[in-house]
């Protein structure tokens, strides 16, 4: 990890929620749904490119104080998905 525990948790959600605000709605729910799977995809990315091994606990962590958030949700499925995932090589 490369920051304590009080800063980086507060920055990551910041980071969360502006990729979650990132691009306008489009007016259609499953175009909506779509952007939302994708944006979770490149959040997770983040996290796993920041934490390594400790990614999913991150996300957890921030499902943790945004319980309301669907997004969260997507992020941390997201990632426990990828963890699952042999290293690339």
């Amino acid at each position: 990890m490369h920051e304590d525990e009080g800063s980086t948790p507060d920055k990551l959600q910041a980071m969360l929620d502006v990729i979650a605000r990132s691009e306008p709605s489009s007016g259609s729910g499953e175009a909506d749904v779509g952007r939302l799977k994708a944006d979770a995809a490149k959040a997770a990315n983040v996290l796993i490119e920041f934490y390594g091994d400790a990614a999913l606990e991150r996300a957890r962590l921030i499902e943790r104080r945004s319980p309301q958030s669907n997004f969260a949700r997507l992020v941390t499925a997201e990632v426990g998905k990828r963890g699952r995932l042999p290293p690339r090589s």
